[in-house]
């Protein structure tokens, strides 16, 4: 047993993992989908275990381990799990009261379409966690606490969020020391940003060098998730900027909100590198090539003040 590596228990009336599972110490990837299963808490803490997958467990829930387990546990190697993913699973808030804190290692935590309404203070210790996507969480209401190195953050169609949890995610200070990406539903215009655009393209002019940090908004205005790849182009001088964007995967769900995005423009490319031909450098970002510009409602830029801004202009020079 020690050897498997890779596992998938799916469509079997699995009550719960018994206890010889943690046997599996060579299992990398374990990917369940059974109706109703428990699971012990020795699963998530197998020595070897990196992504684990489950999908449409109605009644997923997480039991505490015996006093056996417990004594077995202790010889066990430190986790490696990274992703923990559980899509369709009408998770309520009793999946955070339960068993959830054994996942505070992970990089990844993916709950699409689940049944909570309270994402929980404590993941503000899930001090790993770079990636963690809600959408389609139609109960959600309130966001609690945020990772401190959260990256990328996806609530799509989380329609019941409230106004304070909307200006949470909207909060200068969860964008001025990581490169992030979060999207989510609404279409407010944050104050602090520099410069707003109500068509699909904005500018600014720099000198010097390139602003070590610049941060783009978009709002859509579309009913469906239509674009697998949403990406700006970006223009220094009149001269287009190879790079890339980010991916989002391609559903055919209807949306009943607007929908927000804030990323780093360099998440697009390295554009320290380019260059400079003038005194002043052109620099205009447009999502013409990728969307309909009709359904663009605003685009922002928001330079941080990290640089020198007598070297930074939003009117021209």
């Amino acid at each position: 047993m020690g050897n498997i590596m890779e596992l998938k228990l799916h469509d079997l009336p699995i009550k719960e993992l018994p206890l010889s599972f943690q046997n599996l110490i060579g299992l990398e990837e374990l990917s369940l989908s059974c109706e109703n299963v428990h699971l012990p808490s020795f699963v998530a803490k197998l020595p070897n275990l990196y992504d684990f997958y489950v999908t449409n467990c109605k009644g997923l829930q997480w039991v505490k381990s015996d006093v056996a387990e417990e004594d077995n546990l202790g010889s066990m190697v430190p986790s490696k799990l990274d992703l923990f993913c559980a899509l369709s699973c009408k998770l309520d808030d009793n999946f955070f009261s339960a068993g959830f804190m054994q996942l505070a290692q992970v990089r990844s935590l993916i709950l699409q379409n689940n049944n909570f309404k309270h994402l929980p203070e404590c993941i503000k210790e899930f001090h790993n966690l770079n990636e963690l996507d809600v959408s389609h969480c139609k109960h959600l209401e309130e966001i609690r606490g945020l990772p401190p190195k959260l990256k990328y953050f996806i609530a799509k169609n989380c329609i019941c969020l409230t106004s304070t949890s909307l200006d949470m995610l909207l909060n200068k200070e969860l964008y001025e020391t990581t490169k992030s990406m979060f999207r989510f539903p609404g279409a407010s215009f944050p104050k602090w940003f520099d410069l707003k655009s109500s068509g699909p393209s904005c500018s600014f002019w720099f000198r010097n060098k390139f602003p070590t940090r610049v941060l783009c908004l978009l709002i859509l205005h579309t009913d469906k998730d239509k674009f697998a790849f949403i990406a700006p182009d970006v223009y220094i001088n009149g001269k287009f900027q190879r790079g890339g964007g980010f991916c989002t995967k391609k559903e055919e769900r209807m949306f009943e909100f607007d929908q927000t995005y804030l990323f780093d423009l360099q998440r697009h490319g390295n554009l320290f590198e380019q260059p400079l031909e003038k005194e002043w450098n052109h620099v205009k970002v447009t999502y013409n090539f990728f969307l309909d510009a009709s359904i663009v409602k605003a685009t922002g830029i928001h330079v941080f003040k990290e640089e020198n801004m007598e070297d930074i202009r939003f009117d021209g020079p």
